[in-house]
């Protein structure tokens, strides 16, 4: 994007209030496990390193050992779909808690509810006896998003096990109108405020911390067009600079005051991180698992042996992203 460094400026020179109560603790605490759990805004994340970044960063010099897990999925919903592969939602469901139950997180941070809003006329699950409702119109449908969110948070708290110790509810992002060719969003902008609001509710009632991201990047104003240049490159999925925007306006709303780092000791630690997650990815998403694990094991099944020597790999990135995170620290100090 042509003005990402002025976009990434503005992150961090940002002052808007945060959405979190004054009087909240600090969410992270010294050698948390983080899970990043959600649809195609967790999982893209990745690409750009911002988010884990921003809240790492945004946690101070005090915290150490942290540890993030991007368990995003492109496409997903409350209710798996994009996860299971042959099977119905529930198998995405399933193997959404084994990895979660390998991790063990102690934090959990989630964000569903665009998919969902935007396809409440034309069903958004093949969950069965499930994708009636949600093509059933927008209280049909909210009414089985929310129901279906508490059910798979209900799920994710058993399978992560008793260290758990917070849960933090993303409202969706808003979406940005970039004129023709590509639609116009102020509809679908009207109903992710409606999702926005069912998901606060949720987040009271499940004693969950609560990111009005809707509210923060512009979207009750139900205009669309949030930046300029656009923070997205189709209106939906933000370019490195909209998550840089994102991320700041996360640790913002999580009671963090984010501040300015140096910039090349950030572009080290993303850097850093977007390795660490790449081979994470490979780690937990082998792109030949229908070989490896499934029904076509008998052709190459024996190299499945080799995806635990990720975890090695994966672990002496994370000692560089620790070093990485120390260096801007000090950096910060130093100002």
């Amino acid at each position: 994007m042509k003005s990402s460094l002025a976009a990434l400026l503005l992150f961090f020179a940002s002052s808007a209030p945060s959405t979190a109560p004054a009087a909240e603790a600090p969410l992270l605490q010294s050698n948390d496990r983080v899970a990043l759990v959600g649809n195609t805004f967790i999982e893209r994340s990745r690409h750009s390193g911002h988010l884990e970044a921003a809240l790492s960063l945004a946690a101070g010099p005090e915290i150490s050992g942290l540890v993030f897990r991007n368990l995003g999925w492109s496409g997903d919903s409350v209710l798996g779909d994009a996860r299971s592969y042959f099977g119905p939602p529930a198998e995405g469901r399933e193997r959404l808690k084994n990895v979660l139950s390998e991790m063990a997180p102690t934090v959990l941070i989630v964000s569903y509810g665009t998919g969902e809003a935007m396809s409440v006329e034309q069903g958004w699950t093949e969950e069965p006896g499930a994708t009636s409702r949600s093509a059933a119109g927008l209280e049909e449908s909210l009414a089985l998003f929310r129901e279906s969110y508490a059910a798979l948070l209900a799920e994710m708290k058993a399978a992560a096990g008793p260290q758990l110790r917070e849960v933090v509810l993303l409202s969706p992002t808003p979406l940005e109108n970039l004129g023709d060719p590509l639609p116009d969003q102020t509809e679908n902008n009207r109903r992710l405020g409606v999702f926005r609001d069912t998901i606060r509710e949720l987040a009271s009632s499940q004693n969950a911390r609560f990111v009005d991201l809707f509210a923060a990047l512009g979207g009750d104003s139900f205009v669309g067009t949030i930046a300029a240049p656009p923070l997205t490159d189709n209106g939906i999925h933000f370019t490195d600079a909209g998550y840089a925007i994102v991320a700041g306006e996360l640790a913002k709303g999580l009671g963090y005051t984010p501040s300015r780092p140096d910039l090349a000791a950030l572009a080290t630690l993303r850097a850093a991180i977007i390795e660490k997650d790449r081979l994470f990815f490979h780690r937990w998403r082998p792109a030949n698992e229908t070989y490896l694990f499934l029904f076509r094991k008998h052709e190459q099944g024996q190299n499945a042996k080799e995806i635990p020597l990720f975890d090695p790999l994966i672990a002496a990135q994370e000692a560089r992203v620790n070093e990485a995170r120390t260096a801007a620290l000090d950096g910060k100090r130093g100002q």
